[in-house]
């Protein structure tokens, strides 16, 4: 018997219920700023964002919270329709972890909240350089500062040089970081001595059925070949942006960009905003103008006019390659790699604050109230923050599941009905079904499912075919089978039963199909322990595919029927 344990970290529970607040501030408000063209809209946003932050810190003091509040909220903007990978997402995590640091260096006091605000925002800048230089390169640097030298000279202020212009920006900067600090700071503060008083809201209903990469909406295969694919395309290309003329590398460009707006429709929506095209007009008129700075006395000149060109090649090729990476991120493979390498945590923490964000966005977060009175919409929203860490540490606490494993044709079904029989000699009723295996010249010839309630039995699928069957494998699975499966897991159908078995969940389960969804409702039912079988291959991806943190696995050739019949009527 082997018990297993999968509980999440209070830290990541609290990362989770920051980064859902923190995220549905950028989806709302975000988008509203996006729709708008608000100017510095990012720049506001992580004023809020640092605020927010700095807020809970005053009732959290967990080292390592922010960033990883940050990244739950990173990920969490995919789902904002103004987002862009390279720009929001990662400009989000950069700030959480710039103020983790800070913090860490000088101390979670007053002035070290100030001094971690004020580089937080100054973060923005840095980021914004940064990510210019990645989607432009360097031939941007040469245009700005020609740009730079023409602004200065048309407003008359050419004694202004660029150290002077550095200073106003960050002086900026560092007005908007000691605002977001001492806003936060003073939030905070005002919320820990009112949140006594407050009554707790019993009413937070929040969907924790939902996962995280859910792989049942897939709308294409899932390769990892292509998620190397595309590494290598795009690092191939910017090479060959910079090397090779202009029409080979557009060429090579405009075909692979073609097969990743045919293949994936996320990256089509980079493509249809006319945002995309604006820029890379504005780019190109602004790069013939300016790259050599007038010195030939054309107004537009042809290098120019070219170095445009490749910058907004290069600038498509990211957009659209990194869209199509986070496709192939989604692969259940990729999941399964980066729960054995570490990040359980950040994957369960992702499915709560996903599972909360309907709930904050419809009653949290009000758009008219935060423009009206934005210290007292925050304050209303970090109120909630206990009643979310509640509900999460609650979901956390599921009941125990029992595994039956073994190898493949190792007898599973049997020993769970020598199981129910078992129960049954101590007067407990079992529900669920069976999947009983027939031979035909040595070989698996059809499974016919027993209902344990009533013993009624169909076939559910057959080596044989049929005109409405699905084919999965060498077996042709009859849809009236898998119904009448379903209907057996109905949870209204199972109230008599205290224990259910399911034999069994396998692959079709793990892609979202089979019985997974029945599986998902009756977790849902505290009353009804539930049993199954599963192969010992696949036992920790059924686990994990169901986000079950408590379970006692039997393995068929260790456990006798007798201690394994014991433990479940104990419990």
């Amino acid at each position: 018997m082997e018990i297993y344990k999968e509980d999440i970290k209070d830290i990541w529970l609290k990362a989770a219920v920051l980064g859902s607040l923190w995220a549905s501030f950028e989806i709302i408000i975000g988008s509203f700023f996006h729709n708008i063209r608000l100017p510095m809209a990012g720049t506001i946003l992580t004023v809020i964002g640092v605020g927010l932050m700095i807020a809970f810190g005053q009732m959290w003091k967990e080292k390592g919270l922010f960033w990883r509040a940050g990244l739950i909220c990173a990920l969490m903007k995919s789902v904002s329709p103004s987002a862009v990978l390279i720009g929001p997402m990662t400009g989000i995590f950069t700030e959480a972890l710039v103020l983790e640091l800070t913090l860490f260096l000088f101390g979670r006091n007053f002035f070290g909240y100030v001094f971690a605000g004020i580089m937080a925002l100054y973060s923005v800048v840095i980021h914004k350089v940064i990510t210019l230089l990645i989607l432009y390169g360097f031939n941007i640097v040469k245009i700005f500062e020609n740009l730079y030298y023409f602004t200065t000279k048309q407003l008359r202020v050419e004694n202004l040089n660029f150290y002077e212009a550095f200073f106003i920006l960050s002086s900026l900067y560092i007005f908007f970081g000691i605002f977001a600090s001492l806003s936060g700071y003073f939030i905070g503060k005002k919320v820990i001595s009112i949140k006594n008083k407050e009554q707790k809201d019993s009413k937070i209903k929040l969907d924790f059925s939902k996962k995280y990469l859910e792989t049942s909406k897939q709308t294409h295969k899932y390769s990892v070949f292509l998620l190397f694919f595309h590494f290598a395309v795009m690092i191939i290309s910017m090479a060959l942006v910079n090397f090779v003329s202009l029409y080979i590398s557009a060429g090579i460009i405009l075909v692979y960009v073609v097969f990743c707006v045919i293949y994936y429709k996320r990256a089509l929506r980079h493509l249809t905003r006319p945002m995309v095209w604006i820029q890379v007009v504005l780019l190109t008129i602004i790069s013939s103008i300016f790259y050599n700075g007038f010195q030939t006395g054309n107004i537009f000149q042809t290098s120019g006019i070219i170095v445009g060109l490749e910058m907004s090649l290069r600038a498509t090729l990211l957009m659209i390659g990194f869209s199509a990476i986070s496709s192939e991120l989604r692969n259940p493979i990729v999941k399964i790699i980066l729960y054995r390498k570490g990040f359980r945590q950040l994957y369960k923490a992702i499915g709560l604050a996903f599972s909360a964000l309907p709930y904050i966005i419809k009653n949290a977060v009000k758009p008219k109230m935060f423009f009206k009175q934005p210290f007292i919409a925050l304050i209303n929203n970090m109120l909630i923050a206990d009643h979310l860490l509640e509900k999460f540490t609650d979901a956390r606490k599921n009941r125990t599941v029992f595994i039956v494993t073994g190898e493949k044709h190792s007898g599973k079904t049997t020993y769970i009905q020598k199981i129910v029989d078992c129960l049954k000699n101590h007067n407990i009723k079992s529900g669920g079904f069976i999947a009983e295996g027939e031979f035909e010249k040595n070989k698996r010839s059809k499974f016919t499912l027993k209902n344990l309630k009533n013993e009624e039995s169909h076939i559910i699928c057959s080596s044989q075919p049929a005109d409405t069957d699905l084919k999965i494998g060498k077996f042709y699975f009859n849809k009236k089978g898998i119904e009448f499966g379903k209907n057996i897991l109905l949870p209204q159908n199972l109230s008599e039963n205290k224990v259910v078995f399911i034999d069994e969940i396998g692959p079709f389960e793990l892609k979202g199909k089979g019985w997974s969804d029945s599986i998902e409702k009756l977790l849902k039912e505290p009353d009804i322990l539930q049993v199954w079988a599963v192969r010992q291959s696949l036992k920790y991806e059924v686990l994990r595919r169901f986000d079950i943190t408590n379970a006692i696995i039997f393995d068929i050739s260790k456990d006798s029927i007798e201690s394994t019949c014991e433990k479940i009527r104990l419990s």
